[in-house]
């Protein structure tokens, strides 16, 4: 059987893991079990979000916005997994979509790209911690996609293998430093 570890439950484990290797096994609690988000997001939600999140990364440069790279759908996933992370996302959207409605008076997904950057810098003001969580959320979903690693020339190197290999040192690199004056003084012991 062969079971994929996404990276929110690998960090989950490996903390579960630490903390049961740290703690005493007398102490141990038993620990309530999450509860799964039965739904995703709604429609309006869905394309606030991506709007949300194609301003915080839109595409440039070669590279993808975060949506088209596949990041909306790890979300969409990732909240139907995860109700604490759903709740934070929606926290994140309803505040987009009140600050676009009284700004604006259209919901966030309706209005320009300025005003939409306008109303993030908005909630990133106001916020801080609200922001913080969407703007994290949207770098996970982004930097978590295997053509993202392409593009940046991430090379994914698991850990029942050798990684990847160093280029020997080249000493040459070493000689202008070698050259150059004493750049301190010596200090007398006494």
């Amino acid at each position: 059987m062969s079971y994929r570890f996404t990276r929110r439950k690998f960090l989950e484990a490996a903390v579960a893991g630490s903390a049961v290797i740290g703690a005493n096994a007398e102490a141990e609690q038993p620990q309530a079990p999450r509860q799964a988000a039965s739904a995703a997001l709604g429609p309006a939600q869905h394309e606030a979000l991506r709007a949300a999140m194609d301003e915080i990364i839109p595409p440039g440069d070669g590279m993808p916005s975060a949506s088209a790279a596949g990041g909306l759908e790890y979300l969409e996933h990732v909240c139907r997994q995860e109700a604490e992370l759903r709740v934070d996302l929606q926290q994140a959207l309803d505040a987009l979509g009140q600050i676009s409605e009284t700004n604006f008076h259209v919901p966030f997904a309706g209005i320009s790209p300025a005003q939409r950057v306008e109303v993030l810098t908005k909630l990133e003001t106001q916020s801080p911690e609200v922001f913080t969580k969407l703007r994290d959320l949207v770098y996970e979903s982004y930097y978590t996609q295997p053509g993202v690693w392409k593009l940046i020339g991430y090379e994914l190197h698991p850990t029942n293998g050798s990684g990847p290999q160093m280029k020997p040192f080249d000493d040459s690199v070493l000689a202008k430093v070698r050259n150059m004056p004493k750049l301190y003084r010596e200090v007398e012991q006494g």
